[in-house]
């Protein structure tokens, strides 16, 4: 306790000096959510894990820079992380910032084949623009507008060497209203016992990857579209995302998919949002004989795979699996509730070394979450039930419940 004293002592000293710099919006926030089982995929409306924690935080936003000092503490006695911590500087429409943020790299709100949040955020240097404009110069104006953003971060898993560093960069294109394109690509590299030399870094960076130091980089790109339809048509957008694990002729190749609509509209009188997608992690063998079963997410350079702390930074169900949901919102100002039902087939090749479970197994999980403010304070709750068991991942079949109240002051 005298840590976490001492510690938003500094950061209340660190949001005093900021402000003097210019116009500061600040808050302390203290947040508490309880899980009482894992889940695949979390908790509807707080993600809570299958503990108890307390999360304080201090966050300021100003014209020229922004942070959030967070500090979250387990009932484990080694539960002590600084998830969703950041301190960012903006200039030119840009942020410059370090810290440990969650990313969802896709055209869906829900899953992302290439980077999501089912991992925990990883501590990364990145550089991100956020709104979409165009260039005002002649010569790049014809891009339209665009935004995007590039990192380099450390992560840590077993069976992969200390340290070791993933890159990362995204380029959204909204060539036309309504529709946008999404570039994406990753890398992992470097590594205890890794090159991690500036050679090898734009290398890894450039995709000169065939040879040579770099050549170990376990890489993945792919993209998105999304289309808005014109409400006179429909209230509704389509997306599609396609990310490869491997590359052919310099170009993604070994492909896993994931497509989805989305609808808003009124239903019991209250603004909704339906949404139904799909998605698979199968990946078929190529012409040449590569990829096939156990592909994604996996390599022989990084024998942990693509995985933080154990757990994929892509799709939660992992490798060699698929899946379908359907997740319905209601949204008033204070209130919101959302439900969804989904459908998983885990491990369809019965690989005995999924990280998610030894044999094949399909499903069904069910999740109610629903949220209410007042003023100052939030609380969250959540009801879910999954009808399978995960033995290598130790996540039984049965149900669960989380809750979480948060109050900023």
């Amino acid at each position: 306790m005298t840590q976490l004293r001492s510690l938003f002592l500094a950061a209340a000293s660190f949001g005093t000096i900021l402000s003097a710099q210019g116009a500061f919006a600040q808050g302390f926030t203290v947040t508490g959510s309880y899980g009482s089982r894992d889940l695949l995929g979390g908790f509807p409306s707080d993600g809570s894990s299958d503990e108890a924690e307390v999360q304080l935080s201090y966050a300021g936003q100003g014209p020229r820079l922004g942070y959030n000092l967070a500090v979250t503490v387990g009932d484990d006695d080694d539960s002590v992380d600084f998830d969703d911590s950041f301190v960012e500087a903006y200039a030119g429409g840009f942020a410059f910032g370090l810290g440990a943020v969650d990313r969802n790299w896709s055209p869906s709100r829900f899953s992302s084949l290439i980077l999501s949040d089912n991992a925990d955020p990883i501590p990364s240097a990145y550089v991100v623009k956020r709104q979409y404009t165009a260039f005002d110069t002649p010569w790049l104006s014809w891009i339209g507008p665009w935004k995007g953003e590039f990192f380099v971060g450390q992560t840590d898993s077993d069976g992969n060497p200390d340290n070791t560093k993933l890159m990362g960069m995204r380029l959204q294109l909204q060539p036309v209203d309504g529709f946008e394109i999404d570039l994406v690509r990753t890398a992992q590299w470097g590594g205890d016992g890794r090159s991690e030399s500036l050679k090898t870094f734009l290398d890894v960076l450039t995709g000169d990857t065939n040879e040579g130091e770099a050549s170990e980089a376990n890489q993945l790109a792919g993209i998105g579209l999304s289309w808005t339809l014109p409400e006179e048509i429909a209230p509704l957008r389509l997306y599609a995302q396609a990310v490869g694990e491997d590359e052919s002729g310099g170009l993604p190749s070994c492909f896993m998919y994931l497509a989805g609509v989305e609808g808003v509209g009124t239903a019991f009188g209250l603004p909704t949002t339906v949404t139904l997608e799909g998605a698979t992690t199968e990946i078929s063998d190529s012409e040449n004989g590569f990829c096939g079963p156990g592909t994604a997410y996996n390599n022989n350079a990084y024998p942990g795979g693509y995985t933080h702390h154990e757990d994929v930074m892509g799709m939660p169900m992992d490798t060699d699996s698929r899946m379908a949901q359907l997740i319905i919102e209601h949204q008033l100002a204070r209130f919101a509730l959302d439900w969804s039902v989904g459908y998983y087939e885990i491990n369809t090749t019965n690989r005995p070394d999924h990280r998610l479970s030894s044999t094949e197994v399909d499903g069904t999980i069910l999740r109610v979450g629903a949220s209410q403010s007042w003023g100052d304070t939030t609380l969250r709750g959540g009801v879910a039930w999954q009808s399978f068991d995960l033995d290598n991942d130790d996540i039984d079949a049965g149900m669960g419940v989380s809750f979480s109240v948060s109050r900023t002051f």
